[in-house]
This record gives structure tokens, C-alpha cells and sequence, in this order.
């Protein structure tokens, strides 16, 4: 099962809190030691390592008149087929959501295939979703295209797909009913259900923004190198719902290929995420590739200069930031970069190596080691009234995680620590106009 799991590695231990990255640890010796040997796996045994999808299990209907409603929050389900070709419907299932006038709706569908025992095919296989939305009556009320995420033309790791609806009332699209329409598409694993990943949120109507932060995206070539506090490699959570939460610092990671490591950190209004990795062990030949992405609280994609691209041996650095500092503004940037920074809340870092061709050197295997630096600069913004922005109902596991997007003021930001903490709750703001 995907759910399963590697024998623990040691906890992580949280750096402090705040924009400016100060720490006194010492160099790690313990990074220049051997590489641990990979486990051994029985045929069809997926790795403990792969995305886990995680969610309250629902059942989609197989039409518009089936659909179960739904509430804002995390959903899972299974689809059991996918498509003969790249972009080809396999299963189709619906859900609906009760809506108000002015409203939007935000969907995001997470899917992920098991690792391919031996490596990839040298021929790709595609494995994406579409998203999209529905009124009653069978018409189409997407606002936005769908946004893909992830590696799909391989169908390597999780994809996430995510789309926005028009508002709903006179002007929009009617009714008190939304449905959302998710299909598999892609031949990866074609004959092989697949767990699905389903996260609603509602947007309330009349939500305001104003001018974006700045008119032309910044240029970022990463954080500022600081040593982890802690040599150990740290445990990441295997799916978006259950991100380990981390505070802005470094970070060790070890990675093999099939490998997923999810990561996750609030950014607010006013705050910029920079990021920066630094490969410290890999193998000498044809180690693969890396990716990097960050995901917002509805799991849509911000621009921080990340993507996919190659290992490079040790010593090897990337790095890259947020275009703009979060603000709801943004959302009415001409730059998607930019646009793409506006949802203030926990951001989600996903980091996924790459599995490597079938008949490829197994040395290759071997686990990568890295120091992951992430960074928030800035303060938080104190120039917003309090208020409800994205109703995003229950999106972690665990007990005690109903959400209420809102934001707080510079004032009670320990308060909101603390409930982050305690109950997974956000707290974001709109400003003023």
C-alpha cells in the first residue's frame, strides 16, 4: 500500500521563526558519510517512499444526477481506469457543492502512480486530471483553464490539478448547486485504480485585492546558506494533507528515486518564500533529476523559479523566490509570476526525484543527500481588517483540523502561531480599501 512506511528517521528539530535566518550550528561532518543502501523490494511492492494519498473516502457519481455533495475540505476517492492516450478520459466521476451568489469555488485533484518497479520506460506515459465545473443544467463554469502540476508526461510522482469557477449569480454562472468534474486521463497504470486526492474551497462573494505588490516580478537566485541545526535527515510527510511543518531554516533531506518529500510553512501577506538546495552527497553517475514547487493553501502553483533539473554532483547549488511578496492584490497582475503569489497561509514544498530509465547503471540508485534552506522575508503586513477570505474546511489528517482562511493582524500573529499549531487553522486578511 502507498501508505506504508520507511523505519523512522530521526525528528526534525524546528529552527526558530521570522524573516532574517540566524543560527549557530556547527558543520556537519556526518553528511560526508556513506550513503545507506537501499531496501529491497518484493515484486509489486511499492516503496514507502511514494505519495500516500490521504482524505475522508467519498464515492463520485458516474453523472451530474449521482453526485454526492460535498463540503469545503479533503476528499479521497478512487478512479479506477485511465485513458488509451495522452489526454484521453478513462474514469469520469462527479461531485457537487452547495453555492451562494457571488461565490466561487476552488478544486484541486492530487493523483499519483506507484513507482515503476526496474525505472521509467524510455517511452513516456502520461498521467494527468482534468478538472472542471458544471451548473445543473450541464453548462461549463470554469473561470480559469486547469493548472497542472508535477511530472505528468512521465506519470512519475503526484500530479496536482487545479482549477477556479466563475462566480456564481446573474453575471456568472446560476444556481445554488456547483458540480466539479474530475477525469483521469493517461495511459500510466492504465488498467490500475488509482487513489484521487479531491480539496474544495469557497471563495465568499465580494472579495477584495487592490493593486498588485509591484509591476515587475523580482529576480531571486535563492536564501542565504545556513547550516541545519540538526545533521540527522528529517521525516517528510508523504502527501500534501500530511506535509511535515516545518519553521524557515535548513534543512537535510535524503532522496531515492520514486521518491516524494513534502514540506510545509506559512507565508503571509506581506512575506516572500525563497528557497535554496545544496546537494552535499550523490552518486558519481547519472544520479536523475530533482524537482522543486510550491503549492499554496488551495494547491495551486507559485512561481519561485523551482521546476525539474539535474542532480549535479556534490557542492551543486540551486535557488530561487516568490516574484512578489504575497498579497491579494496580485491576482490583477499582468505577470502570472506575480499572480501566481496572492493566497496568503500555508505554503506546501514539494521536492520529488525523478525515477531514472529502466536498464540505467543501479549505482545511480544510491540516495541523495541535500541541505534544503528555506527562507520568509519580511513582515507580515499590518495594514488589513480582519475577516474571513477562503473557507477551506478540513485539509489535514489527523483530528482537530477544521480550516477558516483568515487574516490576522501584526499584533496577534503569537496567538495565530499557536493555533496553527494546535488546530491547523489559517489566518489570513483582506485589505483595506
Amino acid at each position: 500500500m502507498l501508505g506504508h512506511r520507511l523505519p523512522p528517521r530521526a525528528a526534525p528539530r524546528l529552527l526558530a521563526a521570522g524573516g532574517a535566518l540566524v543560527l549557530a550550528a556547527p558543520v556537519l561532518p556526518a553528511l560526508a558519510g556513506p550513503v545507506p543502501e537501499l531496501p529491497v523490494l518484493a515484486e509489486g511492492e511499492p516503496p514507502a517512499i511514494a505519495y500516500a494519498a490521504q482524505g475522508p473516502e467519498v464515492s463520485g457519481g458516474a453523472s451530474l444526477a449521482e453526485a454526492p455533495l460535498l463540503e469545503p475540505g479533503l476528499h479521497r476517492d478512487v478512479l479506477e481506469r485511465g485513458g488509451a492516450e495522452s489526454g484521453e478520459d478513462g474514469t469520469v466521476k462527479y461531485y457537487r457543492i452547495a453555492v451562494e451568489d457571488g461565490q466561487r469555488v476552488h478544486a484541486a485533484a492530487t493523483i499519483a502512480a506507484p513507482p515503476v518497479a526496474g525505472g521509467l520506460p524510455e517511452e513516456s506515459t502520461p498521467l494527468t486530471l482534468d478538472v472542471s465545473f458544471l451548473t445543473a443544467g450541464g453548462e461549463a463554469c470554469d473561470d480559469t483553464g486547469r493548472t497542472d502540476v508535477g511530472e505528468s508526461q512521465e506519470g512519475d510522482g503526484p500530479i496536482t490539478t487545479t482549477a477556479v469557477s466563475e462566480a456564481m449569480g446573474p453575471d456568472g454562472c446560476a444556481g445554488e448547486e456547483l458540480f466539479v468534474k474530475v477525469a483521469r486521463e493517461g495511459p500510466k497504470d492504465r488498467e490500475d485504480p488509482l487513489p484521487v486526492e479531491l480539496q474544495l474551497a469557497v471563495q465568499p462573494a465580494g472579495l477584495g485585492g487592490g493593486a498588485p505588490a509591484l509591476e515587475e516580478p523580482l529576480e531571486d537566485d535563492g536564501a542565504r546558506p545556513v547550516a541545519p541545526e540538526d545533521p540527522e535527515p528529517l521525516e517528510p510527510g508523504r502527501s500534501i494533507a500530511d506535509a511535515t511543518e516545518v519553521a524557515p531554516g535548513s534543512h537535510v533531506l535524503e532522496l531515492v528515486p520514486g521518491e516524494t518529500a513534502l514540506l510545509r510553512l506559512p507565508v503571509q501577506e506581506g512575506q516572500r518564500l525563497r528557497w535554496r538546495t545544496e546537494i552535499v552527497s550523490a552518486p558519481e553517475d547519472e544520479p536523475g533529476q530533482l524537482s522543486l514547487r510550491v503549492l499554496d493553501a488551495v494547491r495551486a502553483p507559485v512561481a519561485v523559479n523551482g521546476g525539474r533539473s539535474a542532480i549535479g554532483s556534490a557542492g551543486t547549488v540551486r535557488g530561487g523566490g516568490m516574484a512578489a511578496p504575497v498579497d491579494l492584490g496580485n491576482r490583477a497582475s499582468d505577470q502570472d509570476s506575480i499572480r501566481s503569489a496572492w493566497l496568503p497561509g500555508t505554503h506546501t514544498i514539494q521536492m520529488h526525484r525523478m525515477q531514472r530509465t529502466a536498464g540505467a547503471d543501479p549505482a545511480g540508485d544510491e540516495r541523495v543527500r541535500l541541505i534544503l534552506t528555506l527562507e520568509v522575508e519580511g513582515d507580515p503586513a499590518d495594514d488589513a481588517a480582519e475577516g474571513p477570505v477562503l473557507e477551506l474546511g478540513d485539509i489535514r489528517t489527523g483530528p482537530g483540523t477544521a480550516v477558516v482562511l483568515r487574516l490576522a493582524g501584526a499584533g496577534a500573529l503569537g496567538l495565530v502561531g499557536l493555533a496553527l499549531a494546535a488546530a491547523g487553522a489559517f489566518v489570513l486578511r483582506p485589505r483595506r480599501t
